[in-house]
């Protein structure tokens, strides 16, 4: 199963809470804000996406980011896991949407407790996750609740799923040689002109 393990923190739970389920997985762990490092992301069966949430505020730009993502998704294996805060509200909110979305071949979300640092809070955040706190009773404070065991049972739940899961057998392309210099072209229909020497398509032959 070719799988890959995105996060996105803001205090460093999400990023460890990565790092502890691509170990389990045997896979690369990247941040989401690098490119996923010259590699073409449709080349993966399993995508897991690890969030760090601190506030709705968060959650809208999650939100956001899936939606970019869905195109590139879809019928795969995907995998939402958040930290932070809360589960009642926004994650669940935030997991339905990525799968109407992304038309996933199957969805599977997981969360956990995460850090939050008041001191690391901008202004607006204060001020949004203060409105947050009123409406739902929330106490505001600092946490430290995370937890590598319960980090753990997740790495361990996504890796037994992902070892009975079927793998999407990739579609096999045509590819093509021309017959004056060797260039191969990998497509449905041979190039128009070959970019090394510049013969037309007829030039090209079907590969086997």
């Amino acid at each position: 199963m070719r799988t890959i393990v995105t996060y996105d923190t803001h205090h460093g739970t999400a990023k460890r809470l990565a790092e502890i389920i691509a170990n389990k997985l045997g896979c690369n762990c990247i941040d989401v804000d690098t490119p996923f490092m010259a590699e073409d992301e449709t080349s993966y069966d399993a995508i897991v996406l690890v969030f760090g949430f601190r506030g709705p505020y968060t959650a809208q730009l999650t939100k956001l980011f899936l939606n970019r993502m869905a195109g590139k998704l879809a019928n795969k294996h995907v995998i939402v896991v958040g930290e932070g805060i809360f589960s009642d509200k926004e994650f669940p909110s935030v997991a339905d949407s990525l799968k109407e979305l992304a038309k996933p071949l199957s969805f599977h979300s997981y969360f956990t407790k995460g850090e939050l640092r008041m001191n690391t809070l901008t202004f607006e955040e204060s001020h949004l996750l203060g409105k947050f706190a009123e409406l739902t009773g929330m106490k505001l404070a600092d946490m430290g609740e995370f937890s590598e065991t319960e980090a753990g049972k997740i790495a361990d739940n996504i890796s037994e799923f992902l070892a009975g899961a079927p793998v999407v057998e990739a579609e096999v392309q045509k590819r093509w040689v021309c017959s004056v210099c060797g260039y191969i072209h990998t497509g449905d229909n041979p190039p128009e002109e070959c970019p090394t020497c510049h013969q037309p398509s007829t030039a090209f032959k079907p590969l086997s």
